[in-house]
C-alpha cells in the first residue's frame, strides 16, 4: 500500500536569524544547556511524582548535573545566587537564550555562555555570584581547596569534580580543606566571585570527570559565545531542506538534550530531558532517531544503535542506559524493526549500517520468541505495564500480567517484516523467506486471538482465551500500523472504531479517551496524549489508506506544540504541557511532522 502526505509549513525561512538573538526560554521550563555537556542551569524545582524529585528543593538557579549518576535523584550541584557586598540579593529577570544566560537585579548583570561543552564562563559587573553546594553527597566526602593563585577544585565525592578559574576580579572559596564529619553537609562549600566597585568579574566554571589541567589563559568571552551561537545556528539550519522546518524552539531542545559520548556509551546521546529524565529508553531513542534523519543523518544513527551497543548476551536490549550503567528490569516494545524501515527510507540506513544492524536486529527478534512467547503460540507477551512504554495504560487493567497485547503484536510482525526487507537487501533469501512467514503467522494469530467483537483487546495470561470488552485505551489500535496486512473488514472497522472511540483530540492522541470513566487529564498513560503514540497512529492511519486523518493529527498536534512547548505529555482536553516540560521525543516527533512527509509513505516492494 502508498500513501502520501503534505504537510503545511509553519514558518517562513527568514525566521532563521531569530536563533541568535529573539528566542527566550524559561528556565523553569527548559534547561539552559548545550550540545555535548553533562551540566545544565535551571529554576526547576518541582516536586513531582518521579523517584528522585518527591522532596521539596529551595527556590532558586541551580547548576545541575545530567550524568547516568543522578539519575532518579535530585541532580543540583550548586545553588546561584547573585551577591552585592557580600550579601544575596534577589534577580529581577533571569532570560535563557541558545548559547547565552543573562541575570539581572537592581545591582548590575550577570552574563554566561559555554566554553566548549565542559566549561561555562560567567561575567558580570555590579554584582557578584556565589555557588553554594547543593548537592547531596551520600559519601559526605565533597572537599574544596585552591590549585595556585587563580583556581579552586571542588572534588565532589561519587559524581563529577569542579573547577573555578578566576580570570578577572576576586575568588574566594569558604569551605573546609579537609570534610568534617556531620557538619560537612551543614556547613556547604561556598564559592564568591566579584569585582570592586564598578568593575567586572570573570570566571571559568569545568566540569571533569577524572584529571583536569586549567588552560593557561582562557579566550575571550565574546568569542566563546559566538562560537556556541554558530553551533546552534548550523544545527538548525540544518533541519530546514526546504520550505518547511522546525522552530528555533525545537532545534533548541533538541541540541541541547545531547551529551557527548563518554563512560559506557561510545555515541553521542540524545537524552530524554535535561531536566530529570537524564538517561536514553530503548523505545525513546527510536523517535529521536526519526526526528534527526533528514537533518542529521549519521546523529540518527548514533541514536538508533545506542541500545544495540548495549545488548545482552541473550538478546535483549536494556530497558534504559546512560553513560554509568543500563537497567534490565523491564524492556521496551520491540518498534526497532519499524524504525529501521523508516531510516531506510530516508537513506540514513546505508548497506553497511544494515549489515551491522541485522544480527543485532534478529538476537533482539529471538529474544521475544525464546523468552516471551509463554506457550508457543507465537504470540510475545508484555510481563509488565512498563515493558510496553504506557506503563500504567488501562489496557492492562481488567486482566493483568503477562499480557499478550496487540500492540506488541503489531510491533513484533512489523519487526519480522523489516527483517526480511534487510535481509533481501543482504541477499539473505532464505532468512528473508523464513522471516515473511513468521510475519504472517504472526499477523493471523493475533487476529484470531486478540480480535473480537469489541475490537483488538489484550489477553491477560497464557492459559486465558477470554478477550475483554472494548477497551477505551490507544494500545489497542497501535496494530492500525499494519495497514493492508489485516484482513479488509478488521482494518476498515479498526479504522472506524477509532473514529468513535474519542481518542482523537484537537491535539494529538489521547493514550485514554476523555469520554472514559478510566480517563485521568494527568495520569501519565490514563489519559494525557504522547507524542510517540501520536506519531505512531498517525502513521498507521497513513497505511491504512486515510492519510486525511494523518494530516488532521500532524497540524493537531504541530499548533498545540507552537503554543504549549515540547512536554513530556499533555492534556488531552487543552492541551497544557505536564511533566517534564522539556522533553526530546516530543521536539523530535514535532521535526517529523513539520518536515519528513516521506515517513508516510511505503516504497513499492517493501511489503512481501
Amino acid at each position: 500500500m502508498t500513501s502520501t502526505i503534505a504537510l503545511s509549513p509553519l514558518l517562513s525561512v527568514s525566521a532563521a536569524m531569530a536563533i541568535n538573538g529573539e528566542y527566550v526560554f524559561d528556565l523553569g521550563s527548559v534547561p539552559w544547556s548545550r550540545r555535548g555537556a553533562y551540566m545544565a542551569i535551571t529554576t526547576n524545582v518541582a516536586t513531582m511524582d518521579h523517584p528522585g524529585r518527591n522532596h521539596e528543593i529551595e527556590p532558586g538557579i541551580y547548576l545541575t548535573d545530567v550524568s547516568g549518576s543522578r539519575l532518579w535523584r535530585w541532580n543540583g550541584v550548586f545553588r546561584i545566587e547573585l551577591t552585592k557586598n557580600g550579601s544575596v540579593v534577589k534577580p529581577t529577570s533571569i532570560e535563557g537564550r541558545p548559547g547565552h544566560l543573562h541575570i539581572v537585579s537592581e545591582d548590575g548583570e550577570i552574563e554566561a555562555t559555554w566554553d566548549g561543552t565542559d566549561t561555562i564562563r560567567f561575567s558580570g559587573h555590579g554584582i557578584g555570584i556565589r555557588f553554594v553546594q547543593s548537592v547531596i553527597d551520600p559519601m559526605d566526602s565533597a572537599l574544596a581547596f585552591p590549585i595556585g593563585e587563580s583556581e579552586f577544585r571542588l572534588q565532589m565525592g561519587e559524581d563529577a569534580h569542579y573547577s573555578i578559574s578566576r580570570i578577572a576580579g576576586d575568588l574566594t572559596v569558604d569551605a573546609p580543606r579537609v570534610r568534617t564529619g556531620a557538619s560537612d553537609t551543614v556547613d556547604r562549600k561556598v564559592v564568591d566571585a566579584s569585582a570592586p566597585g564598578d568593575g567586572r568579574f570573570e570566571i571559568a566554571l569545568t566540569q571533569y570527570e577524572s584529571g583536569y589541567a586549567a588552560p593557561e589563559k582562557f579566550r575571550p568571552f565574546a568569542e566563546a559565545l559566538q562560537d556556541t551561537r554558530d553551533d546552534i545556528s548550523a544545527w538548525w539550519s540544518a533541519f530546514r531542506p526546504s520550505e518547511t522546518g522546525i522552530t528555533e524552539a525545537a532545534a533548541y531542545l533538541t541540541w541541547s538534550t545531547i551529551v557527548a559520548a563518554r563512560g559506557i556509551s561510545a555515541r553521542p546521546a540524545m537524552l530524554m530531558s535535561k531536566n530529570w529524565m537524564n538517561a536514553v529508553w530503548s523505545w525513546d531513542h527510536c523517535f529521536n532517531a526519526l526526528g534527526l534523519a533528514r537533518s542529521h543523518p549519521d546523529l540518527a544513527w548514533d541514536q538508533f544503535m545506542l541500545p544495540f551497543d548495549q545488548q545482552h548476551a541473550q538478546g535483549a536490549l536494556p530497558d534504559l542506559m546512560h553513560d554509568n550503567g543500563r537497567m534490565w528490569g523491564f524492556v521496551k516494545p520491540p518498534v526497532h524493526g519499524w524504525t529501521l524501515n523508516h531510516l531506510i527510507n530516508l537513506g540514513v540506513a546505508t548497506r553497511e549500517r544494515i549489515a551491522d544492524v541485522y544480527p543485532r536486529l534478529v538476537a533482539w527478534t529471538n529474544w521475544w520468541l525464546a523468552y516471551r512467547d509463554l506457550n508457543g503460540d507465537g504470540l510475545p507477551v508484555y510481563f509488565h505495564g512498563c515493558d510496553s512504554g504506557q506503563d500504567n495504560s488501562t489496557a492492562f487493567d481488567a486482566e493483568g500480567f503477562p499480557s499478550t497485547s496487540p500492540d506488541l503484536a503489531a510491533f513484533f510482525a512489523l519487526q519480522l517484516r523489516c527483517l526480511s526487507r534487510v535481509a533481501t537487501m543482504l541477499g539473505l533469501n532464505d532468512d528473508a523467506s523464513r522471516w515473511t512467514e513468521l510475519e504472517n503467522q504472526t499477523i493471523q494469530s493475533m487476529v484470531s486471538k486478540l480480535w473480537g467483537p469489541d475490537g483488538f483487546s489484550p489477553r491477560g495470561s497464557i492459559n486465558n482465551e477470554q478477550l475483554r470488552g472494548a477497551s477505551t485505551s490507544q494500545v489497542v489500535f497501535l496494530p492500525l500500523l499494519l495497514g493492508d496486512a489485516l484482513p479488509d473488514d478488521v482494518r476498515e472497522s479498526l479504522v472506524e472504531r477509532f473514529l468513535s472511540s474519542g481518542l482523537l483530540t484537537a491535539h494529538g492522541v489521547a493514550s485514554e479517551s476523555p469520554d472514559s470513566p478510566s480517563y485521568e487529564p494527568d495520569g501519565y498513560w490514563r489519559g494525557p496524549i504522547w507524542a510517540p503514540t501520536t506519531l505512531l497512529i498517525a502513521d498507521g492511519l497513513a497505511r491504512c489508506g486515510r492519510p486525511d486523518l494523518t494530516e488532521v493529527i500532524a497540524q493537531g498536534f504541530l499548533a498545540n506544540c507552537d503554543i504549549n512547548g515540547f512536554a513530556e505529555n499533555y492534556d488531552a482536553v487543552t492541551g497544557r504541557g505536564l511533566r517534564d516540560r522539556a522533553y526530546s521525543w516530543s521536539a523530535s516527533v514535532y521535526s517529523v511532522f513539520s518536515e519528513q512527509s516521506e515517513i508516510f509513505r511505503e516504497p513499492p516492494g517493501s511489503r512481501t
